[in-house]
């Protein structure tokens, strides 16, 4: 395989969405990219009938059966079971309209020293589509995160969005894959792993043309319906995240930045009940210890 057709393994977590995660993979047997298999790292409570019985009669797709041990589990038990050259990772609740969209993340892999790859994302979420002409996808030197990903600038980056990105598959292997403490849902971990890339002296680039559509379901995928234990989650890897990556005399800062969602769960979902109070705060503790305990 030259290296402008590279072979290209696509992961796709799934948890419990059993429609998304079909017409997903339906979107990617239409493209034109000859050279690619797709692993779905299956985490579901039951088996999805109508994705086996097309993965019976499509020797391109793969289904993997896991325990539910996370969006970070399920990414390296892909990987492992990859024949990739080049790894593409995608979520089970997004839409893929370009047929050429896997060609387009293959054709940044010429430049030797490009690592990764973070592609263009269209989000429900209304403030992440605002058409960017400046810096996109990327952490400060504070650890300020900025996720914009609609810049139709192609640019360096360190933080693409983790329903969207591609790497060198040695190149995860060199850094030790995504890290399983992240927990819940995993937010933060794509990050913390394209930092580690950066920082190993390859190249992430933001390619523009590789869009998608990111539908943020509701039900499904690595969320937890109880939303204490989703707010303990999200600040545990807010911190872990933090503390892995910047000084903790900067941990002021992050507490300022996430000063509105301690609020929020106190006050609007806890309704100023004790337990939602102290929450973040044991979280933070939680993340703190860790982060002390792997350095």
């Amino acid at each position: 395989m030259s290296d402008s057709t590279p072979f290209i393994s696509v992961v796709i977590p799934t948890l419990n969405r059993p429609q998304a995660i079909f017409e997903v993979v339906q979107d990617f047997l239409k493209q034109e990219y000859a050279h690619f298999e797709i692993i779905v790292v299956d985490a579901s409570d039951t088996d999805n009938e109508e994705l086996q019985s097309l993965a019976q009669r499509e020797s391109r797709l793969n289904i993997l059966r896991v325990a539910p041990r996370g969006t970070c589990f399920s990414r390296n038990a892909g990987v492992a079971a990859a024949k990739g050259d080049i790894i593409v990772f995608t979520d089970d609740d997004v839409r893929i309209e370009s047929p050429t969209f896997l060609h387009v993340h293959a054709q940044n892999y010429t430049e030797k020293v490009v690592g990764g790859v973070g592609g263009r994302v269209f989000d429900l979420n209304e403030a992440l589509n605002r058409e960017q002409t400046g810096r996109v996808c990327h952490v400060s030197a504070t650890g300020r995160i900025f996720p914009n990903a609609t810049s139709p600038i192609r640019q360096d980056i360190n933080a693409p969005r983790g329903g969207n990105m591609s790497f060198r598959k040695q190149v995860i292997l060199d850094v030790g894959g995504f890290d399983e403490h992240f927990r819940g849902n995993a937010m933060r971990e794509e990050t913390d792993f394209s930092l580690r890339v950066v920082r190993g002296g390859w190249r992430i680039v933001y390619e523009p043309n590789a869009e998608l559509t990111h539908l943020a379901l509701g039900g499904g995928g690595s969320r937890t319906a109880d939303r204490l234990q989703w707010y303990r989650d999200f600040f545990f890897n807010e911190s872990y995240f933090f503390l892995k990556h910047f000084p903790k005399a900067y941990l002021l800062l992050l507490l300022l930045r996430k000063a509105r969602a301690m609020a929020a769960c106190w006050l609007y979902y806890g309704r100023g009940q004790w337990p939602w109070f102290v929450a973040p705060w044991q979280a933070f503790a939680e993340g703190w210890k860790l982060a002390h305990t792997a350095e």
